[in-house]
C-alpha cells in the first residue's frame, strides 16, 4: 500500500472511528465520574454489577470482552473504593461473586443521570430511527466479531 491508499484505508476504518469515539467518551466522562469517586475505566465493570448484582467475575470479563487480569484489577480498585464486594461463590470456591455496596446504590441515580446526558449529547441531531439503526448496526458488528 502506498501512502494515499493507507490514508484512505485509515479514513474509512470503522474501528478507528469507534476507538476515537470511545476515547472521547471516556475523556468527557472522566471529570463527572471522578466527582462521585469513580476511577477512569471502572464504570463498565460497575455497570455490569448494577445490572446483575452477584455476577461471577468471569461473567463480567466475558460480558465486557476484557482480559481477566484487567477485570481483576478494575474490581480490586472498585472494592478498595468501597463500590463493590467480592465474595467466594458458595457453589464453586474458585469463583468470586461481585455485589454492589450501599455506596454504589447511593450514587446509582447520579451515574445514570451522567450517562443519559452523555448519550443525549452523542445522539444530538439524530432521529429516533437513526439512533435505532445505528445501535442495531453496532450490535451486528459485535456479533460479527464474536462469531469469527
Amino acid at each position: 500500500m502506498n501512502q494515499p491508499e493507507i490514508a484512505k484505508f485509515e479514513q474509512e476504518s470503522p474501528i478507528k472511528k469507534i476507538s476515537r469515539l470511545h476515547r472521547l467518551n471516556l475523556n468527557k466522562l472522566a471529570q463527572p465520574m471522578a466527582e462521585i469517586g469513580l476511577a477512569r475505566g471502572t464504570l463498565p465493570f460497575l455497570m455490569e454489577v448494577l445490572c446483575c448484582d452477584g455476577l461471577i467475575q468471569q461473567d463480567i470479563t466475558q460480558a465486557l470482552s476484557i482480559d481477566p487480569a484487567a477485570t481483576a484489577r478494575a474490581l480490586q480498585q472498585l472494592e478498595q473504593s468501597g463500590f463493590v464486594n467480592r465474595t467466594e461463590n458458595k457453589y464453586n470456591r474458585r469463583q468470586k461473586c461481585v455485589y454492589s455496596t450501599d455506596k454504589t446504590k447511593d450514587i446509582k441515580d447520579r451515574i445514570l443521570e451522567i450517562l443519559e446526558g452523555q448519550r443525549d449529547k452523542l445522539f444530538d441531531g439524530f432521529s429516533e430511527k437513526e439512533k435505532t439503526a445505528f445501535l442495531n448496526m453496532l450490535d451486528r458488528m459485535i456479533l460479527n466479531m464474536c462469531n469469527k
